[in-house]
């Protein structure tokens, strides 16, 4: 089921988010012993980000892993990685909450071979997968009619023709992002308009419309600050 939290308010929906992650990793946790949580980039997760490091999380049984990332050096100001270790990651090591093995950068030198037997390492999946649509659709790097959509990766794909710079980029394949316990998709400001209509429509498919994929997870959640018309529902 997926279940669609639509509010004007995107503090409160940043809170929503936070609350959504906290509650599945404590669910999960009485099932087994970690948890892994796969971020993205973008500027709609700074504020779930900031939020995170204030809720009281086992993070040492907690691995974070990258949806998708540009092969750019870590420290790059462009990097997935810098984005979310300067607004949450950084911040928990610093104050011993959560580990250095804990956290699973993309390295490019070592590539996605490399990132899959990590991944590997604690059953070969995401439990719970923050995403955030961009204005075409795309999730991680999944674009709309592209190869990156179409690819059967059961991990992890690379590509050198990214739809959006920078062109060299390594992403979460689409069958890696359906076996996600959780999923949370993000669908913030005016500008997602036209991706959260096409998210909407039925007779739009999920190679036009990557984000489509977060409703093949059996717990998924979509959070947005647009309202279509009452369309806004558990679905």
């Amino acid at each position: 089921m997926t279940l669609t939290i639509a509010l004007n308010d995107i503090n409160e929906l940043n809170k929503k988010a936070a609350d959504i992650i906290l509650k599945s990793i404590t669910k999960l946790l009485l099932s087994q012993k970690k948890v892994v949580l796969a971020v993205p980039g973008g500027r709609s997760v700074v504020g779930i980000f900031n939020l995170l490091k204030e809720k009281d999380i086992p993070w040492k049984k907690v691995h974070i892993f990258m949806v998708d990332e540009r092969l750019v050096p870590l420290n790059d100001p462009r990097s997935n990685f810098k984005l979310a270790e300067e607004n949450f990651i950084g911040e928990l090591m610093n104050k011993g909450l959560l580990l250095q093995e804990n956290v699973h950068s993309f390295l490019m030198d070592l590539g996605t071979s490399y990132y899959e037997a990590e991944l590997r390492k604690y059953n070969g999946r995401y439990d719970i997968v923050l995403l955030s649509s961009g204005e075409d659709g795309h999730v991680a790097g999944l674009y709309p009619n592209h190869h990156s959509i179409r690819n059967n990766s059961d991990f992890f794909i690379s590509m050198s023709d990214s739809p959006k710079p920078p062109e060299d980029r390594m992403s979460a394949s689409r069958k890696l992002l359906m076996k996600s316990k959780v999923a949370i998709l993000l669908f913030f400001g005016e500008i997602k308009m036209g991706a959260y209509r096409k998210f909407l429509d039925d007779n739009i498919d999920v190679d036009s419309c990557p984000a489509k994929l977060v409703l093949s997870v059996n717990d998924s959640y979509v959070l947005t600050d647009l309202n279509l018309k009452g369309k806004n529902e558990k679905s």
